[in-house]
């Protein structure tokens, strides 16, 4: 009996980015005589098995040469491997893996929706105000009409059904929930508290993920409070943000920021969990985000790490429910008041299901929307 070959591709998410290597990949690998190869942005280690093999598009700028060949370099990397099923997560890859599948129809298509990419596009900075709208409605209209091509859309959230109503007739909601790492759950479990306060930022760095709210927040605690500092750990993929940001947190000794240059390994980030007190969930209002369950609200819960969020509406039932922490106005708080609260202990006593939050509740799903 042959076995099964599956790509999972993208061009700007690193090769082991959580949700593609940790949670689908590894999923899939697990079937019998199923082989996965992974290809994304960055390099390869020694991670990968006789199941689960993976290519690095190598390093690139967002606005590149090298990045605009990234698609056709996957395209070219499909007819070497002639996949069952190819698996594409960003829209970039949508045209070369309908222009393969016309040249092998046999090939199972299947589109990985990440991000509603219209709403990050015309509601973040990531394009100059006057590309905005002409960038976003070429996407949109790329998607409208080539996922008839595609056999399953996967979405991260279930909230893309509604903005996004032209996929719901294929669409299957698999989102981003947690994988646990026991190591890291040990570590928290045995923490010893320390006199200081860890305010953790983890993930997206930039302005529309709420850094500034997250730092000014930070910098009236620590000045209520000397034992709180803030620690910031992810990638800013835009350099002129990145600068901006570096220049305004240099002399701001409550900050410990690790480089922000290049995608952070996921282990680091739940070293980064492990360790913290508090994590932020400071996102500014924005209609990208306003509906999305960030991946790290997952992980900080599922992790017992109280979450600092502000008032958004879909995070706080979630918070509540769980009791994971507290839901604030990051511009507009009472400091005393929120010094003492951040000290205090007594959350996650619940009687709530934890398998919830768990990708465990997800990766069957995967095995019976992508295998």
């Amino acid at each position: 009996m042959p076995r099964t070959k599956i790509v999972i591709a993208s061009v700007l998410k690193p090769v082991y980015e959580p949700r593609m290597y940790e949670k689908i990949g590894i999923t899939l690998s697990k079937i019998p005589m199923t082989d996965v190869h992974l290809v994304g942005y960055g390099n390869v280690d020694n991670k990968a098995s006789a199941a689960l093999q993976a290519t690095g598009l190598g390093q690139f700028k967002r606005l590149s040469l090298k990045r605009l060949l990234a698609p056709w370099k996957i395209f070219r990397l499909l007819h070497q491997e002639k996949p069952d099923t190819a698996i594409a997560c960003t829209h970039e890859l949508l045209f070369p893996f309908v222009l393969y599948k016309l040249l092998h129809p046999s090939t199972r298509l299947v589109y990985d929706l990440q991000e509603n990419y219209y709403l990050n596009i015309t509601h973040t900075h990531a394009f100059p105000s006057l590309l905005r709208w002409p960038v976003a409605s070429w996407v949109r209209l790329k998607e409208k009409i080539l996922l008839p091509f595609y056999s399953k859309v996967v979405s991260a959230e279930q909230c893309y059904l509604t903005e996004m109503p032209f996929i719901i007739d294929k669409a299957e909601v698999i989102a981003n929930k947690a994988v646990i790492d026991p190591a890291i759950t040990e570590k928290r479990n045995n923490l010893v508290k320390s006199e200081r306060t860890c305010l953790l930022f983890s993930g997206t760095v930039s302005e529309e993920y709420g850094i500034y709210e997250a730092i000014g927040l930070a910098e009236q605690l620590h000045a209520a409070d000397a034992s709180f500092y803030l620690h910031i750990i992810g990638y800013c993929a835009s350099d002129k943000e990145r600068h901006k940001l570096e220049a305004f947190i240099k002399n701001k000794s409550f900050v410990e920021c690790a480089a922000l240059d290049q995608p952070v390994p996921h282990a680091l980030i739940l070293e980064a969990i492990a360790q913290a007190d508090w994590g932020m969930m400071a996102y500014s209002e924005n209609k990208a985000t306003r509906d999305r369950i960030p991946t790290k609200l997952y992980e900080y819960m599922s992790y017992r790490l109280p979450v600092l969020s502000t008032n958004n509406l879909v995070w706080q039932e979630l918070i509540t429910h769980y009791d994971a922490g507290l839901c604030i106005n990051y511009r507009q708080t009472h400091i005393d008041l929120l010094t003492r609260l951040l000290k205090m202990p007594g959350f996650y006593r619940t009687t709530a299901d934890w398998k919830d939050l768990l990708w465990e509740t997800e990766s069957e799903k995967v095995k019976t929307v992508i295998s």
